[in-house]
């Protein structure tokens, strides 16, 4: 369990008594608490490959699919313009 702990005048450590939510002091914690909590390690952790295609092919497929769908959306508007008119 967590303990609130802080450093003294002569440097030694000790248990303050404070609840871990008002410690203004160090938490201490055991290795099971420890392993808990998300590291440095874990945020900058490379990504798996499979995640990295995955990105890669919506990255480069979604602006792809919305040109598209734009370029047909304006065609159909363009249709409708009176200069297409023949009669």
């Amino acid at each position: 369990m967590a303990s609130c702990v802080s450093f003294d005048s002569s440097g030694v450590l000790y248990q303050t008594g404070e609840s871990v939510a008002d410690c203004t002091g160090y938490l201490l914690l055991d290795a099971s608490e420890y392993s808990d909590f998300p590291t440095l390690q874990s945020i900058f952790q490379i990504p798996l490959a499979e995640d990295l295609a995955q990105l890669w092919a919506v990255g480069f497929s979604l602006p792809v699919i919305i040109y598209l769908s734009a370029w047909g959306l304006g065609v159909v508007i363009n249709w409708f313009r009176p200069s297409h008119d023949k009669y």
